[in-house]
């Protein structure tokens, strides 16, 4: 595992990344400045290109200082990781670990398998997705007893889910957070679903409800694809402050997030620039009209769909499927009779989206 104390820089890929991103991320990071004691991780652009998030070491730990805080976290803590490690989500388990001295079991993601092993190992802490959590429900087992926290992170949690994990004894904390702030931002504590901000972290409200954040936990910059095709690096932040796409009302020191303003969506824990599958779509679909929409679904928080004027449509599908992660895949195909385009060609989604409901 990565030792968040040296000066040594690393680059974090998912392994499932189809080969076209993995070659467009490491020119990404091998074109950019070189920065000591940081970790990149890729994320999505808004105008649907990849990029590269650079985190610092100090950023990282910034953030596990303040989360250990939160939950009481100590060296006599177990935490279970089944986040992968590519993701802000997985990696805070190791650095909050790293800090205090906790002990990490890692192991693939399977409800049986989670509840048999955190009563075996008496795991103490754990972060899941909302999907995982839904699963822990469905299975119908009662927390070990060992079970302190398990903080909820990647999407909302919505209350039956909640509800439903407490009644099993489930110690659920739903949290908002972000890659760009090493992870957690707001998490809830005792007995309550209601986001409490973390003490690393000072929030304001910009104009349109958009959310602002100052923290030693932020990024140092992003690595991208400008306009020509050429690699750029540039810090987001202005006088320290770091402008998201989220939207959201704060009161005092707990937060209520509003959901994303850009094209975003949550699949399993997973953001999802449909931005992004659009421009993958349109380099394969040649001239038939087809659209990608996110439908929602109980346990992933959406699944992509295809819309699409015919029912031809097996090649297309088997191409997208093979450019994309697993779970950006086409589970759907949605006749249509047209799909709504500007003047300009632009996909009008949210006339697509209200036609198909």
């Amino acid at each position: 595992m990565i030792d968040f104390f040296d000066d040594e820089t690393h680059l974090l890929l998912n392994p499932r990344a189809p080969d076209e991103d993995r070659r467009q991320l490491e020119r990404l990071r091998r074109e950019s400045p070189s920065l000591r004691a940081h970790v990149w991780i890729a994320t999505s652009g808004t105008t649907g290109s990849l990029r590269l998030v650079a985190l610092s070491k100090q950023a990282l730990l910034a953030s596990a200082r303040a989360v250990n805080a939160h939950l009481g976290a100590s060296a006599s803590d177990i935490w279970a990781c089944v986040l992968p490690t590519f993701h802000v989500g997985g990696l805070g388990i190791y650095t909050r670990a790293a800090l205090s001295g906790a002990r990490v079991v890692a192991l693939e993601w399977n409800a049986r398998q989670f509840h048999r092993i955190a009563g075996s190992e008496q795991v103490t802490l754990a972060s899941l997705v909302p999907a995982q959590v839904r699963d822990l429900v469905a299975l119908g087992e009662p927390a070990p007893q060992s079970m302190r926290a398990i903080v909820v992170g990647g999407g909302p949690t919505p209350p039956d889910l909640y509800d439903g994990a407490r009644a099993l004894g489930w110690p659920v904390l739903p949290s908002y957070g972000m890659t760009e702030a090493c992870s957690q931002i707001a998490t809830a504590s005792g007995d309550s679903p209601e986001l409490e901000i973390l003490d690393h972290i000072e929030i304001r409200v910009e104009e349109e409800q958009r959310l602002a954040f100052r923290s030693p936990s932020l990024l140092t910059g992003y690595a991208f694809f400008d306009s020509q095709g050429r690699v750029s690096f540039a810090d987001p932040k202005a006088n320290g402050w770091f402008v998201s796409e989220d939207r959201g009302e704060v009161e005092g020191r707990w937060l209520r997030p509003l959901g994303r303003a850009g094209a975003f969506v949550k699949i399993g824990g997973e953001s999802v620039d449909l931005a992004r599958l659009d421009a993958v779509l349109d380099s394969i679909r040649g001239n038939t009209e087809a659209a990608i929409v996110a439908v929602a679904d109980e346990r992933l928080g959406h699944v992509i769909h295809l819309a699409a004027t015919t029912d031809q449509v097996d090649g297309i599908v088997e191409a997208f499927n093979a450019r994309v992660y697993p779970f950006e895949r086409i589970r759907g195909v949605r006749r249509v009779k047209d799909v709504p385009r500007s003047p300009l060609g632009k996909l009008l989604r949210a006339r697509l989206n209200a036609e198909l409901r």
